[in-house]
């Protein structure tokens, strides 16, 4: 195939983390073109890129090869099969020859045609996956905690994370009903695709595939039943509104003057919000005015880290904070969407 080497660079390197670094199977160690597209696949989420001028070609790019491509000079390039697996890659005067593998023992997962479908805009899907995905842990004991679920019932479209300390849920306008347990590595990886226009998702009981012009991602779905979440969120007694850039950048600097996994102090009273953190070496403390004033004093504590990637999850000017206790959660609301979270509290000792 003769291809430009910036388009089938960009393609590439948007599906090459796919890519198992340990595997038993060989093969998977490489991406495969086929039909139009680069595919990549772990068994677990296969990523079909679609690629203009290799329809009727079909071979493996090894692995080893992704960075000689991605370090060629800008123009043509081709790749092309020599011999019995074995592809040649020349670019201007540079020629490379690459051992590589059988296409027909490359595995590419799909989802059954049975099952049931929807479409929703790229923006509104991935707006939504980015303000959960912080409160999906990447790892831990229990598996259905690994995953994004992604629920249709009464006539919204849900998209919740919870990782046990912290709970981030959004929800858009949908009728319909299904619930979903999409693994966080597939959640990653609808981020940093760049996805546009129109995503259709199929699926079934057993995987999903969300598929756009450009791209197919299919995932196999984690088993169990999720969480009741919608149960965690109640009317709080106590209520107020800050600025989010305001006291996100306090803890900023609160963080930044630390090394130590401290907890960070909140003292609230009246139109202030005063917050502290200390250790061995620092005693930061800061006040931000609250717009709302406190009905009674407060004085919690928060694991700062959880504390600052909740605040980066929104993007609206102003949240709302609502609390009962300093060993209850606190429910943290969005002032322009249904986005809202639960970050629970830490002992100040």
């Amino acid at each position: 195939m003769k291809i430009q080497k910036t388009e089938l660079a960009q393609k590439l390197n948007k599906i090459k983390s796919v890519v198992p670094k340990k595997t038993t199977q060989a093969v998977l160690q490489g991406i495969l073109v086929k039909d139009g597209y680069l595919i990549a696949n772990n068994m677990e989420m296969t990523v079909k890129a679609k690629i203009g001028g290799t329809e009727g070609e079909s071979f493996i790019i090894p692995e080893r090869a992704f960075d000689l491509i991605n370090n060629l000079p800008d123009g043509e390039m081709e790749i092309a099969p020599t011999a019995k697996n074995t592809i040649t890659i020349k670019a201007d005067k540079i020629k490379n020859k690459y051992q590589t593998l059988d296409v027909e023992l490359f595995p590419v997962t799909a989802v059954q045609e049975e099952g049931n479908e929807l479409t929703i805009k790229a923006d509104m899907l991935l707006e939504s996956v980015r303000r959960v995905a912080y409160a999906v842990p990447a790892q831990g004991q229990n598996v259905v905690m690994m995953a994004m679920c992604l629920q249709a019932t009464d006539g919204q479209l849900n998209f919740v994370g919870l990782d046990g300390h912290v709970l981030a849920w959004d929800r858009v306008d949908y009728e319909g009903e299904f619930e979903l347990l999409i693994p966080k590595n597939t959640v990653e990886k609808l981020k940093s695709l760049g996805l546009s226009g129109e995503v259709q998702i199929k699926h079934n009981k057993l995987g999903a595939v969300f598929a756009t012009e450009d791209f197919e991602i299919y995932t196999r779905l984690i088993e169990g039943e999720y969480f009741k979440y919608r149960s965690m969120f109640k009317e709080l007694p106590i209520h107020t509104v800050v600025s989010r850039s305001d006291l996100l950048d306090a803890m900023v600097r609160a963080k930044m003057c630390t090394e130590e996994k401290c907890p960070v102090r909140f003292e609230m009273s009246g139109n202030t919000l005063s917050l502290s953190i200390k250790d061995k070496m620092t005693d930061y403390n800061e006040t931000v005015e609250l717009q709302e004033e406190m009905p009674k004093e407060l004085t919690i504590g928060f694991d700062a880290r959880l504390v600052l990637e909740t605040l980066k999850a929104f993007d609206c000017d102003n949240v709302g904070l609502s609390l009962e206790g300093p060993k209850m959660p606190m429910i943290v609301e969005a002032e322009d969407s249904d986005f809202r979270t639960i970050v629970l509290p830490v002992n100040l000792g």
